[in-house]
C-alpha cells in the first residue's frame, strides 16, 4: 500500500490530491460479483426561465462485474460491463422573420457502453504482472442545438476507444521496488451533421443552416513509464522514474465546410445585407505525430518528529516546442505544530503540454492543406459580383514555449471535537507563457500589415493567468451511527487574457486589454454533503452546491475594427465584466446493497469527498 498525500509530488505532471495505490496478491478469495443500476429523471427539477415547459431529462445506468481466482494464490481475473443511456434538453429561444419568437426544446442523447477485462498473475520471487483491456463506446446525438441555434444545426458524435495496459511490479533485492507500465490507446471519433446547408448567423436573433462539422479523427497513442522506489540511509524514501509518450493522428475533421453568413442584426437579415461570408476550403486530411518525455526524482524525509519534508525535481519536454530545459522543482512540508494542529504547505513549478488538438489547427489551416476564405459585405444568397474578398486566412504557431505554472498552498487542519474537524487552505496560482491566439494581420487604421494575406491567427506563448482560492471546510462524522457530513466554502478570484488557446481577443492590436475575469471566475461556492442510514440498510445521500454568478462578455454584435471577428466590445467595457445569476443545485440519492448467496461486500459508507487544495483530481487504484 502506497499513500501519496503530497500535492506537489514530482511524480505527476499536474498538481494532485491524495492518491492511494494498493497492490494485492492475485487469486485470493472466492468468486464474487456485483450488480448495480440507477435511474434519474426531471421530476424534482426546476423549469428553465426561458423554457415554455420543464425540460425532460432521464438517465439509466447499469453495471455488472465479477472477479475470482483462476489459480488460487496465483492468477485472478475480473470482468466489468456497464452502460449509460441518457438524454437531457436544451432550451431554444430565438427570433426569426418567418416564425417570430421560437421557443422550444432540443433533446440531446447519450448512449455509452464500457467493458473491462483484467488478468493478474503472480510471477513469483516478489514479481507480479497485470494485463487489462477496456473498450468504451459513446454516441452523442443532437448536439449544437439550443439558445439561438435552431434544430437544423444538430450534429452527432460517435467515439470508440480501446485501451490495453500492462503493469509489472517487482521487488529487486531488499531495498528496490520496480514498477513498469505500458499503455496503448486507439481512439476514433466520427462527426456527422444533420444538414449540409450554409450556416446563417444573425447576432442576438437566431442561427440556422447546417453545423458545418464532419469527418473522422483517429489517434494511436502509447505510454511507457518506469518507476523505482528505494531508501537511502533509512531516512530518505526516494522515488525516481522516466516517462515516454508518443501519438499518431489521422484526421479528416472539417469545420465551416459549407460556409457561414453573419448578419449584425435581424434588420440586416431582412434587408439581405450580411456583414461577412466565410468558408474553409481545401484538403481536410492531416497526419502528424507528437512525442513527450519526462523524468523525475522525489525524496521524502523527516527533519524531526514533527516535521516531514518532500523535495522533488521533474523535467519535461515535447516535440513542436522549441524549449527543452523545462525543469520543475517541487517542495512540500507537513508540520505537526501541536498534538492537534497540522500545517501543510508547498510550492511547485508545473508545465502545460502543447495539446495535439491545438497543434492540429496549425497544420490544417496552413495555406497548403486548407485556408479560410472571407468575403466582406457579400451578396446574399451567394453573389460573386458583390463584396470584398480577402486573401486566404491562415492559422500558425509562433516559436512556442511550454506554459509555466507556479503554484503554492498553505493549509491548516485541526480537530474541533472527537467527531468534527476544521480545515483551512489557501491556494496561489500564477501562470505565464500560456497559449493564446492573436490576429497578427488585423487592420491598423483600416489597413492590414500584410496585404497578401487575410487573417493570420497566430498561437503565441504570451498569455498569462492568475488565481487565488481560499477554502474553509468542516467535516463531521459519527462512526457508530455511520453518519457523515461535509460543509465547505470557497472564495476564489481567477483572471486571464484568454479562455482558450484558439480564442481571439476583441482587439488583436492590443491583446492585453482582454485581461480580466476568466470563465472559471466563480467568486463564491458552498458545498454541503450529508450521508446517513434511514432504515433496513437503506442509506440516503444529500448533496447541494450553491454558486455565485459566472461572468460573461458584453459585445456590440458588430465588427467595428474590420478584423471579421464579431467580438467587439463597447468602449470602456472589459472582457467578462458582466455577471449572470447564481445557481443552486441539489440532489438526493437513495441506495441499498443486497447480498446474494453470501455476505455482502458493501458497507454503504460515505462517498469519497477529496479535501480542498492541491489543484487537481485525485486518483485511486
Amino acid at each position: 500500500i502506497r499513500f501519496n498525500s503530497n500535492s506537489f509530488s514530482a511524480e505527476y505532471h499536474e498538481a494532485g490530491m491524495v492518491r492511494v495505490e494498493i497492490i494485492t496478491r492475485p487469486g485470493m478469495g472466492g468468486w464474487r460479483g456485483r450488480a448495480n443500476f440507477g435511474f434519474r429523471d426531471e421530476s424534482l427539477n426546476a423549469r428553465n426561465t426561458f423554457s415554455p415547459t420543464k425540460e425532460p431529462t432521464q438517465q439509466q445506468r447499469y453495471n455488472v462485474s465479477f472477479q475470482g481466482p483462476l489459480a488460487e494464490g496465483k492468477t485472478g481475473i475480473s470482468l466489468s460491463v456497464g452502460g449509460n443511456n441518457a438524454y437531457d434538453s436544451r432550451t431554444i429561444l430565438a427570433q426569426t422573420p418567418a416564425a417570430g419568437t421560437v421557443a422550444g426544446l432540443a433533446r440531446n442523447t447519450t448512449d455509452g457502453l464500457n467493458a473491462t477485462f483484467r488478468l493478474d498473475h503472480d510471477l513469483g520471487q516478489g514479481a507480479q504482472i497485470r494485463a487489462e483491456y477496456s473498450r468504451r463506446s459513446n454516441t452523442r446525438g443532437n448536439l449544437g442545438v439550443g439558445d439561438f441555434d435552431l434544430a437544423e444545426r444538430a450534429f452527432d458524435n460517435d467515439t470508440v476507444s480501446d485501451t490495453f495496459r500492462v503493469r509489472n511490479t517487482r521487488v529487486i533485492g531488499k531495498k528496490l521496488f520496480s514498477e513498469l507500465k505500458f499503455e496503448f490507446t486507439s481512439n476514433d471519433a466520427t462527426t456527422t451533421s444533420l444538414s449540409s446547408a450554409p450556416s446563417v448567423r444573425v447576432n442576438d436573433a437566431f442561427t440556422s443552416g447546417g453545423a458545418g462539422q464532419s469527418g473522422v479523427r483517429s489517434s494511436r497513442e502509447i505510454e511507457i513509464a518506469q518507476n523505482f522506489d528505494f531508501t537511502v540511509r533509512r531516512k530518505h524514501s526516494m522515488r525516481a522514474g522516466v516517462l515516454f509518450e508518443a501519438g499518431w493522428w489521422n484526421s479528416t475533421q472539417q469545420q465551416n465546410t459549407n460556409g457561414t453568413y453573419v448578419f449584425t442584426s435581424l434588420d440586416a437579415y431582412n434587408q439581405g445585407r450580411p456583414a461577412t461570408y466565410s468558408i474553409r476550403v481545401g484538403d481536410p486530411l492531416v497526419e502528424y505525430s507528437q512525442v513527450k518525455a519526462a523524468w523525475f526524482l522525489q525524496d521524502d524525509f523527516r527533519l524531526g518528529r514533527t516535521l516531514s519534508v518532500s523535495l522533488g525535481l521533474r523535467h519535461e519536454l515535447q516535440t513542436q516546442v522549441g524549449d527543452w530545459l523545462n525543469l520543475a522543482p517541487r517542495a512540500a512540508f507537513t508540520w505537526n505544530a501541536t498534538r492537534k494542529t497540522t500545517v501543510r504547505g508547498g510550492y511547485g513549478l508545473f508545465y502545460d503540454w502543447y495539446d495535439s488538438n491545438v497543434y492540429e489547427q496549425t497544420i490544417r489551416v496552413d495555406g497548403q492543406h486548407q485556408v479560410d476564405l472571407v468575403v466582406q459585405n457579400p451578396g446574399f444568397p451567394a453573389d460573386g459580383s458583390i463584396g470584398t474578398s480577402l486573401p486566404p486566412s491562415l492559422i500558425r504557431a509562433s516559436a512556442l514555449t511550454l506554459p509555466i505554472i507556479q503554484q503554492a498552498s498553505l493549509g491548516l487542519e485541526r480537530p474541533l471535537t472527537a467527531w468534527a474537524s476544521l480545515r483551512v487552505d489557501y491556494m496561489w496560482t500564477r501562470a505565464s507563457n500560456t497559449l493564446r491566439s492573436v490576429n497578427v494581420n488585423a487592420p491598423v487604421n483600416g489597413v492590414r500589415p500584410d496585404l497578401a494575406a487575410g487573417n493570420i491567427s497566430e498561437i503565441q506563448s504570451t498569455g498569462r493567468r492568475a488565481s487565488d482560492r481560499l477554502t474553509v471546510g468542516l467535516n463531521a462524522r459519527n462512526q457508530r451511527l455511520r453518519v457523515f457530513t461535509n460543509l465547505r466554502y470557497q472564495l476564489q478570484s481567477a483572471r486571464s487574457v484568454a479562455d482558450s488557446a484558439t480564442s481571439l481577443p476583441a482587439d488583436s492590436t492590443h491583446p492585453d486589454l482582454d485581461w480580466g475575469p476568466s470563465a472559471q471566475d466563480i467568486r463564491h461556492r458552498l458545498f454541503l454533503m450529508f450521508n446517513a442510514p434511514i432504515w433496513y440498510g437503506i442509506r440516503a445521500g444529500f448533496n447541494m452546491q450553491v454558486a455565485s454568478a459566472a461572468p460573461y462578455t458584453i459585445t456590440t454584435g458588430r465588427d467595428d475594427n474590420l478584423d471579421t471577428v464579431f467580438n467587439d466590445r463597447p468602449a470602456g467595457v472589459g472582457r467578462n465584466s458582466a455577471r449572470g445569476a447564481g445557481t443552486i443545485n441539489a440532489s438526493l440519492r437513495v441506495n441499498k446493497a443486497i447480498g446474494l448467496g453470501g455476505t455482502s461486500g458493501g458497507t454503504g459508507g460515505m462517498p469519497t469527498m477529496p479535501p480542498p487544495g492541491g489543484g487537481g483530481s485525485g486518483a485511486m487504484s
